[in-house]
């Protein structure tokens, strides 16, 4: 099975109902959270997200509350998921990302962050795979050989097949 490393493009569709939140949970339920990786922007990312959707009225109070409360649960305290650092090498390191496929800055360290843990990982290991609905992003993470998953491209019945695939 492979580990699954989750952009905030992909991971909001978790705790918000949008194109792709049928695949993102079809996900979350054949996996354990120890094969789910993102970092802390990410988490911090998919929190801000979800709370623009309250500012601009999009979800009610009670519902962001409820939201965040079990991205927190399942994401930032639990002690399966891996959560990465973005640090200071990663945004110099995601500087050639920037110049080879336009990214921002931020996608660009992030996307660093995931290329370095998954080469840090033992070969013949699981295979890892950019989970995100980010079209700039998944062309970049391809682009440097990374595997990469839109929830939005495929269908929820499809989750089981692409996962043995890997």
């Amino acid at each position: 099975m492979p580990v699954l490393h989750w952009d905030a493009s992909a991971l909001t569709k978790r705790y918000y109902a949008e194109i792709g939140s049928d695949v993102v949970d079809a996900l979350f339920a054949a996996l354990p959270l120890s094969q789910m990786v993102t970092t802390f922007w990410g988490y911090a990312e998919t929190y801000a997200s979800l709370l623009r959707k309250r500012n601009r009225g999009e979800i009610s109070s009670q519902f962001f509350a409820a939201a965040v409360a079990l991205l927190q649960a399942e994401i930032l305290d639990s002690p399966d998921c891996v959560l990465l650092s973005v640090d200071d090498t990663a945004v110099l390191e995601g500087i050639p990302l920037v110049l080879r496929h336009n990214l921002n800055t931020t996608d660009a360290a992030l996307l660093a962050t995931c290329l370095r843990y998954t080469r840090s990982q033992l070969s013949g290991g699981p295979t890892h795979v950019l989970v995100a609905a980010d079209q700039r992003l998944l062309r970049a993470a391809n682009a440097e050989c990374l595997a990469t998953l839109n929830p939005e491209a495929v269908a929820a019945a499809d989750v089981p097949a692409l996962l043995a695939a890997w």
